[in-house]
């Protein structure tokens, strides 16, 4: 039986949330499934995993980790337990293979010897209280920032953190020290990561598709303890490869982490919803686990009769 915890009072936007759990899931090397249902905005969202590469045992393709989140942003409730590969709790909504979304995105040295399922509670308490405001009406939701720290207008949703430096962008001469890195999420394709320094360079704008990796690095600041940063892949305005170093807050550097990664995935995950209607031809095999035609009468992998 699996472990439930309620959620109150947050305003959390359950499709973000699900897509990050899927993008987290990804990382971690499992191959993702999921559901939900078709009223909008949905109510409940089903994700299957399956540690990707695994021998293909009976047992073992087929046990995976299920997770359902449902409810509303004011009050939901997630769910975390094991299951059978292929097979959802609602049968009247098909699974569908998740397409692998998103930058590569590396959570250095944050889960060292801890076990699966506390990183995976972890990373969800994390998740749905860093997405607090965001399914919210209007244009300017409560926990959305502009750059000067007034509530945006603009953006569908911006959020911004403050950073103690920045180092490592073609054409500045040394490091800014002090500033905003604002997350824009926006409608048509024109997602962005935006630094507003606090003096001394030029603004930097990087659009979400020149972005191809995103990691979690700890680095001596000063004489201090090691210190956790993030350190982008990316391309400047003129096409110039760039690795820039934003040194964030420990406590929320992991949100701002999985905040890139939905910027640079999210196209990629909303097309892949408007393919569904193809992927509903595949079956699982109920033998060892792997997809198949809806249509076959045995398994192409083992033989098997369905």
């Amino acid at each position: 039986m699996g472990k439930t915890e309620t959620f109150t009072n947050l305003y959390t936007d359950l499709g973000r949330l699900a897509t990050r759990i899927e993008t987290y899931l990804q990382e971690n090397n499992f191959e993702v499934a999921f559901s939900k249902d078709q009223t909008e905005p949905a109510s409940w969202f089903f994700i299957q995993a399956r540690k990707a590469g695994a021998l293909r045992t009976a047992a073992g393709a087929r046990r995976s980790t299920d997770i359902t989140i449902k409810g509303s942003p004011e009050k939901f409730e997630v769910t975390v337990g094991t299951g059978e590969w292929g097979k959802n709790l609602v049968t009247s909504a098909p699974l569908f293979i998740v397409p692998v979304v998103g930058i590569t995105a590396s959570l250095v040295k944050l889960y060292t010897a801890k076990k699966f399922e506390d990183n995976l509670w972890k990373f969800v308490r994390d998740q749905a209280r860093f997405l607090a405001d965001s399914a919210r009406a209007g244009p300017a939701t409560a926990g959305a920032r502009d750059a000067a720290g007034a509530p945006s207008a603009a953006a569908v949703d911006s959020r911004a953190y403050d950073c103690d430096y920045v180092e490592g962008w073609p054409g500045w001469k040394g490091q800014s020290l002090g500033g905003k890195l604002v997350l824009f999420r926006e409608k048509g394709g024109k997602n962005r990561l935006v630094f507003k320094p606090t003096s001394g360079v030029e603004e930097m704008i990087i659009p979400a598709t020149d972005i191809s990796e995103a990691t979690i690095i700890t680095r001596k600041k000063g004489l201090h303890e090691d210190d956790l940063m993030i350190q982008l892949a990316c391309k400047d305005d003129k096409g110039r490869a760039a690795r820039p170093v934003f040194n964030l807050n420990d406590d929320i550097i992991r949100g701002v982490l999985a905040g890139i990664d939905e910027l640079v995935g999210e196209d990629k995950v909303l097309r892949s919803f408007g393919q569904m209607n193809v992927t509903t031809a595949t079956k699982y095999c109920t033998s060892c686990g792997s997809s198949m035609s809806k249509d076959a009468r045995f398994c192409p992998a083992c033989g098997q009769k369905q």
